[in-house]
């Protein structure tokens, strides 16, 4: 990072405010940019999956009163089919695969991988012995998504984790039972921890038995390669189409090389960013601190923050942020590790994007044109 004096930063409100654009650009003392704020909302960095102490474990790491987001192992196939009654509900792979049986129909996820499922659909998943996901859900409903028309490419990773757990799909649980009597368990978002709605039903009018249209099949489950949708280098000029959003939550990734293109100071929203792939450094009034796969950091509204990568040029580093319009409350202890786990990401492109091959095509030509004399 070039050492200079001064740090260009931009302020931004949040889509539904009444001013839902940009407030200002300033110019701000490099020297106030950097760990200069000290602040009780403060959220040091953690590694949400190493809190999870045993398979099959789900832990909310984020709440308010429209978001509980957490992560989970799922470790084998669960036992019953889960509805979520008024509430919608959002996957993300982050190692190993999962399939998820829904009344919409079945779907695989493998890293990288996002599922959205509305509110209402019953469904069940079943996970490899390292299945590591995300999850959020969302009381008010998701109202603008991307979709598979966004892919600008097609890539797949592999997530191997290192110094974690050895765990193993408990007997009897390697597969779903798919037919007969299963059990459904209804849950809405106000119950109290002694409610319970359980339904028993026949498999074969529940898996796969729904659909939008009264007249053919139509699926309401939308899967998306989170980071398939890049039509250019996210960060660096521009804003960032969210891959979903609600009134108070936003969804984005990012593909950032180099440096940000200045510091970002978020007046009506907070930020969790989950970094998937590469090294980078986060920036903040509060605090810089070194970023690896599985990494999180939050940063409270009003907090000016950066990033860049690490080394300067390394073109790998990808990221997931959630953005929400209401402040979050941390019901876990945070700093609780279990494990102190690494993940190396292996990627396999299958298609490349065009405007990367363009952008790496223009910067081969650049290199071999000759200086004018």
């Amino acid at each position: 990072m070039s050492e200079i004096e001064t740090r260009r930063e931009f302020m931004t409100s949040w889509h539904t405010s009444p001013r839902p654009a940009l407030e200002a650009w300033s110019d701000r003392s490099q020297r106030d940019l950097m760990h200069s704020t000290k602040s009780s909302k403060h959220v040091p960095l953690f590694r949400p999956f190493d809190l999870l102490a045993q398979p099959n474990q789900s832990l909310i790491v984020l709440e308010n009163d429209d978001q509980r987001i957490g992560v989970e192992s799922v470790v084998g196939a669960q036992a019953e089919f889960r509805r979520h009654v008024d509430f919608d509900t959002v996957y993300f792979q982050f190692a190993g695969r999962t399939s998820i049986e829904t009344e919409f129909g079945e779907v695989e996820l493998g890293p990288g991988e996002l599922v959205f499922i509305p509110e209402g659909i019953a469904h069940r998943s079943t996970g490899s012995a390292q299945s590591l996901r995300w999850f959020a859900f969302v009381e008010e409903p998701f109202r603008r998504f991307q979709d598979s028309e966004s892919y600008t490419s097609d890539t797949a990773f592999e997530v191997i984790r290192h110094n974690g757990p050895a765990w193993t799909i408990p007997a009897g649980r390697e597969k779903p039972q798919k037919g007969g009597r299963v059990k459904e368990v209804m849950i809405c978002w106000n119950d109290k921890p002694d409610d319970f709605t359980v339904a028993e039903r026949d498999y074969d009018y529940l898996a796969g038995a729904s659909s939008l249209s009264r007249t053919e099949k139509i699926s309401g489950i939308r899967k998306l390669r989170v980071f398939d949708v890049f039509k250019n280098i996210a960060g660096k000029g521009g804003s960032v189409e969210p891959l979903l959003q609600s009134p108070f939550l936003e969804i984005k990734t990012y593909n950032i090389i180099g440096e940000q293109i200045a510091f970002h100071r978020a007046l009506r929203s907070e930020e969790v960013r989950i970094h998937f792939r590469g090294n980078a450094l986060d920036m903040s009034e509060i605090e810089n601190v070194s970023m690896v796969p599985g990494a999180v950091t939050v940063i409270p509204r009003g907090i000016a923050h950066s990033v860049i990568t690490e080394p300067e040029d390394d073109p790998s580093f990808l990221r997931m942020n959630f953005y929400s319009n209401l402040p979050w409350r941390y019901p876990n202890d945070l700093t609780d590790h279990a494990f102190n786990s690494t993940f190396e990401v292996k990627t396999a492109v299958h298609q490349e994007a065009a405007w990367r091959r363009a952008a790496q095509e223009q910067k081969e030509i650049v290199a071999l044109t000759p200086l004018s004399v």
